[in-house]
């Protein structure tokens, strides 16, 4: 990586904290949809300085997404986003065109991929959630090349990311054309999406809450009418005084006008049931003793405190195990009317809710649900798929839902999404009402409408593109025209023949001009040329100094590997005929980036030059050819040697280098090091390709460093007749 630039270093900061404070604070369209618009900073330190600043730029500004969502996702989706722009910018690819390919083949799957495996959203949703963030890629990418279009010290930004190729007027105008023309677009679709999808929210949540209000007032009117029907029958009833039979006969009567209970009975002062309707239930009570109700609450409460009660749902017991709302009054004697004497209850039917719930027709999406005081499910929909007597347990949506409407989770509490916008309505007896209506068609239709956008966004860029080459080519044409008729050594006729009647008048007069100035170069042609032939020959004269300079390694004065592969050649084909052998090895000091790391880059340099003071010293023969490798590894090249002492001295050079006192005087440091060896040798017949000898060399080299460092591991080869051989 290239060294850090302060200037552009302090441009890439300011602009990130920018970006995070931008951040902070997203543009909420719909539910958890938002626009981010702070990501335009790494956009713009993309284009202008690259892919590692861009990074750096990225990391600054999405902190301000991670504080406003809690995501740790942001760091890595929209870092290598930035990553991505940054390369393509430096392969003169457009921000635009590089955002739209990046969130098609990259971006929105590994959006997807993160939301399916590290968060609860339904997988309904996740397709537009990735959708949804690659149109606000494309939104913010567009903002900041615009910025960097109609900013003049964006062009002349000296440290900026200069085009390999100078772009093409027409593909400069194009791009412009695609610019403005997606801004515009997607700001009017979404402007146009959110003012449709609140229109249709407000219209919603404007049904649920008149079904609400509607069947609130239905279901009050019933249990009104029921609990007055009890209290009207409790005060006939204590009129005058009956016998066991008579109350039996006029509670089956009364039974018969308000068929809106399933039972009623009657219960004397002690709690035993003396009547029931429909009558037949006292038969079923097995054995003698009487059906008590006592410890029931509607019992305490209408015979002890005197008054007309509702109980809460519960189970009944003696007819029946059916889940019960009791509605029950006290009893008196005519001449006692403060003492009372027994109760009359009668038992709801809870059928009647659902006819009550049959009312609503304002969408079949809705759904009824009704609890009591204790939170116990009396009604719900069959399609809520609760049951009666139930707990009713509900969880609120994830905050990053945004919504002005009250919405609930029932059958999925953990999930990030609302199952169901509601409206609630309590009751006078402390029942709540509850209409609920499905979230998810709402979601389908912002869906419909993102995708319909982004279909809409890529048949605009197709026809922009179109369009706006052709537009660009009625201007750029005759440029062309001109340049390909002044490119040429004809002796042009003066005929303008390189512009036609429509050209505009910039164009033919800069073409009138052009061919002036071609008949005033004509006379410095000639002069330039005599210029150049005595500037060919000192260029000639340069060009051996800089071949001689290009051999070798400008920090150790070695031969660099170019070198060493030229004459290798020359040297195998020496040692081939006169069948003399070659010694290969390559050394690698070992933890070169330690010294680096620890003393600086300036040991790090002195480091490599002793050890090519050593070598040199150590293999001066003529034939030696001493080669800096790359970085930390050198190569030896010991044709026509000793084959049985080469080994020998390696291992002696190795000694004396790990024993070698390095004292860099400039930071006062001292120091040692050591090298790992890896050698060949071999008959010069063994191949004619430096890169053969050299992989033997480096496997040596790999067992060296991996048996501890400053070894030594040499082998021979054994001669193949067709091909190179592995070392023995």
């Amino acid at each position: 990586m290239h060294r850090i630039d302060k200037n552009k270093l302090l441009f890439a900061t300011v602009i990130g904290l920018i970006g995070l404070v931008v951040n902070l604070y997203p543009i909420h369209l719909f539910a958890n949809i938002q626009l981010v618009l702070g990501n335009v900073a790494y956009v713009i330190s993309a284009i202008l300085l690259g892919p590692w600043y861009a990074l750096y730029t990225a990391l600054i500004a999405v902190s301000g997404l991670m504080l406003a969502w809690d995501s740790l996702h942001v760091y890595i989706l929209f870092g290598v986003e930035a990553i991505v722009l940054g390369f393509a910018r430096r392969r003169d690819i457009y921000a635009l065109y590089a955002s739209f390919g990046f969130w098609l083949l990259l971006g929105m799957p590994l959006f997807y991929l993160y939301i399916y495996l590290f968060t609860d959203l339904p997988g309904s949703h996740i397709a537009f959630v990735s959708l949804k963030q690659g149109i606000n890629g494309l939104v913010y990418a567009s903002i900041a090349s615009l910025i960097i279009i109609l900013t003049p010290s964006f062009w002349h930004f000296t440290s900026k990311v200069k085009d390999r190729q100078r772009r093409t007027f027409n593909n400069q105008l194009t791009y412009s054309f695609t610019l403005v023309i997606t801004i515009a677009l997607l700001i009017a679709a979404m402007m146009f999406n959110n003012q449709f999808i609140e229109r249709q929210q407000n219209l919603l949540y404007n049904n649920i809450n008149h079904s609400a209000s509607h069947l609130a007032s239905s279901t009050q009117a019933y249990l009104d009418f029921h609990t007055q029907a009890i209290n009207n029958a409790a005060q006939w009833l204590s009129l005058n005084k009956h016998s066991i039979a008579e109350e039996q006969i006029l509670l089956s009567q009364l039974h018969a006008s308000y068929p809106g209970f399933v039972t009623m009975l009657l219960a004397d002062n002690k709690a035993n049931v003396i009547a029931a309707s429909p009558a037949s239930l006292l038969s079923k009570v097995s054995g003698a003793q009487k059906l008590n109700i006592a410890e029931r609450d509607y019992f305490i409460e209408a015979f002890i405190n005197q008054r007309t009660y509702m109980s809460p749902l519960f189970v009944g017991k003696g007819f029946g195990n059916d889940p019960i709302v009791a509605v029950s009054a006290p009893l008196y004697y005519p001449s006692e009317p403060h003492k009372p004497i027994g109760i009359i209850e009668g038992s709801l039917d809870l059928n009647a809710f659902k006819a009550i719930d049959d009312i609503d027709t304002h969408s079949e999406n809705q759904s009824m649900l009704l609890i009591d005081e204790k939170g116990r499910v009396i009604y719900a929909s069959k399609n809520l798929k609760l049951t009666t007597l139930s707990e009713f347990s509900y969880s609120q949506p994830n905050v990053n839902y945004i919504s002005p409407f009250p919405m609930l989770n029932i059958n999925q509490q953990t999930d990030m999404a609302p199952e169901y916008v509601y409206a609630s309505v309590t009751l006078e007896n402390g029942w709540k009402l509850f209409i609920l209506n499905p979230f998810r068609p709402i979601v389908e239709l912002v869906e419909d409408m993102y995708l319909a956008t982004f279909a809409i966004l890529v048949l605009s860029l197709l026809i922009t593109l179109y369009v706006s080459r052709i537009i660009s080519s009625r201007l750029t044409l005759p440029l062309e025209n001109i340049a390909n008729k002044f490119s040429t050594n004809k002796n042009g006729s003066g005929v303008d023949y390189a512009v036609d009647e429509e050209s505009p008048q910039e164009i033919y007069t800069l073409f009138k001009r052009l061919q002036q100035s071609k008949r005033q170069l004509i006379g410095y042609q000639l002069e330039l040329e005599e210029k150049v032939a005595i500037r060919t020959v000192e260029l000639e004269h340069a060009n051996s100094q800089l071949q001689a300079l290009a051999e070798r390694d400008s920090l150790t004065g070695l031969y660099n590997r170019r070198y060493a592969e030229d004459k290798f050649r020359e040297v195998q084909d020496l040692c081939q005929r006169t069948d003399e052998v070659i010694a290969i090895a390559l050394l690698d000091l070992d933890k070169f980036k330690f010294i680096n790391d620890t003393y600086g880059h300036h040991s790090g340099d002195l480091t490599l030059k002793t050890v090519a003071e050593q070598l040199k010293t150590d293999f001066k023969r003529t034939s030696d050819i001493v080669v800096r490798y790359g970085g930390e590894e050198f190569l030896l090249i010991m044709p026509q040697c000793n084959a049985l002492k080469i080994e020998q001295h390696l291992e002696s050079f190795r000694e004396r280098l790990s024993q070698l006192v390095i004292d860099d005087r400039e930071d006062n440091h001292q120091f040692n090091v050591t090298t790992s060896i890896g050698a060949v040798l071999g008959s010069g017949t063994y191949s004619q390709s430096l890169e053969d000898w050299v992989k033997l060399a480096d496997k040596n080299l790999y067992q060296a460093k991996h048996s501890g460092r400053n070894k030594l591991v040499f082998t021979t080869l054994v001669e193949a007749k067709d091909s190179p051989t592995e070392p023995l």
